[in-house]
């Protein structure tokens, strides 16, 4: 999964689309997950950090994971494709 080339972020959680002019604003921990997936870092690499970093469990996050991932799907955020998908 990639960040389309045509998203802008901000350090502050900004998300704008100069391709359909739609911006968003993310919380921090959705920026966090932005900044690994424009890291090209693969799901277990993700998951390794955030369930160091964090009090959740495997599957919460693997849940919470993929629906963040279909939102950024919908929103032209990212390219089409399966959410455990990278590169």
């Amino acid at each position: 999964m990639k960040i389309t080339e045509e998203i802008k972020i901000s350090d502050n959680g900004f998300v704008f689309n100069s391709k359909t002019g739609d911006s968003f604003n993310v919380n921090p921990f959705g920026l966090e997950l932005l900044k690994y997936i424009a890291e090209d870092k693969d799901f277990d690499s993700i998951k390794d950090e955030i369930l160091g970093k964090y009090d959740v469990d495997s599957l919460t996050l693997e849940k919470d994971f993929y629906e963040f991932c279909a939102l950024l799907k919908h929103h032209q955020i990212v390219a089409q494709g399966d959410p455990m998908e990278f590169k």
